[in-house]
């Protein structure tokens, strides 16, 4: 499955060598036309019994595929033409597309969980605040930056961001009320390019990990957020973790909700219900770069 829009243009540019690949190895290609097409061609693929559908796009083409794979026997291969490939560099993928491909063909089969947001499927990790507010700027620009754009995106958000007041409530119980920069939630140790903002989030344990970052000054944002593709940004006390398998959050005012760097709302929402749906999709893990 090929999405001509991937990667801002990224996928196009690799497409001659995409058919080539599919062409040697006879097996079928196909190009998506939408954003609905793509999902329903993934479904499509899921109900003739395919064993397992290379993907060739970001993190969104990834989404969008899940969307129409979930609970099937048909396995969601990612093959890393994006921005970021959070989810492919998670499972291991090679970031060299013939690499990628031909380990995608032969690697083994695994299933993993999903997050449900209000009813739409995460594959890595979801939030409200800073983080979804700098996905919103990053998707508006036509820069090619590659993983670089979510963090250029991240230091223009911060100029004009208001943090918001944030009730946070896990498995019926409180975990935090009050100002905060954001709140991940997360399948996936990592977002936006090779943000390890979960550091111990597993793909298969049946539980999403809550990340809540207080609200704190540009100077320590400034002075902690590089530390989050290391992932020791959870080390600073304005940073909680835990984990759940449910979890509610109540904004004082409508937000961007975002999820696998794709808007997960068509406008603007105040509360987020999130919960996990244990090994609910099958994938293809070449080399999975997390313990588990």
């Amino acid at each position: 499955m090929i999405n001509p829009a991937g990667g801002r243009g990224r996928v196009r540019r690799h497409l001659d060598q995409l058919l080539g690949l599919a062409q040697a190895a006879g097996i079928a290609s196909t190009s998506s036309s939408s954003p609905d097409d793509l999902t329903g061609r993934a479904g499509q693929a899921a109900a003739a019994g395919v064993e397992r559908l290379i993907v060739a796009g970001g993190d969104g083409s990834q989404h969008l595929a899940v969307q129409g794979l979930v609970g099937s026997a048909c396995a969601l291969a990612p093959l890393p033409l994006g921005s970021g490939n959070d989810l492919a560099g998670t499972l291991g993928v090679p970031a060299n597309p013939i690499e990628a491909f031909g380990a995608l063909l032969e690697a083994p089969i695994r299933s993993m969980d999903l997050l449900s947001v209000d009813g739409r499927l995460v594959v890595g990790v979801a939030g409200l605040g800073f983080d979804s507010a700098a996905a919103e700027m990053a998707n508006r620009v036509r820069l090619r930056l590659g993983p670089a754009l979510y963090a250029w995106a991240a230091f223009r958000t911060l100029l004009t961001f208001r943090a918001p007041a944030l009730r946070v409530q896990v498995d019926g119980s409180e975990f935090f009320a009050g100002r905060a920069m954001l709140v991940a939630l997360a399948n996936t140790p990592r977002y936006g390019g090779g943000m390890r903002i979960a550091p111990a989030a597993r793909i298969d344990d049946g539980l999403l990990n809550v990340v809540v970052v207080k609200q704190v000054s540009v100077s320590t944002f400034l002075r902690v957020f590089p530390k989050v593709y290391r992932g020791t940004h959870v080390e600073h006390p304005a940073v909680l973790t835990g984990q759940a398998h449910r979890v509610v959050v109540q904004a004082d005012r409508p937000l961007p909700c975002y999820g696998d760097g794709e808007r997960l709302h068509q406008a603007f929402t105040d509360t987020l219900c999130c919960e996990v749906l244990p090994r609910a999709l099958r994938v293809v893990i070449p080399g999975v770069t997390q313990p588990h």
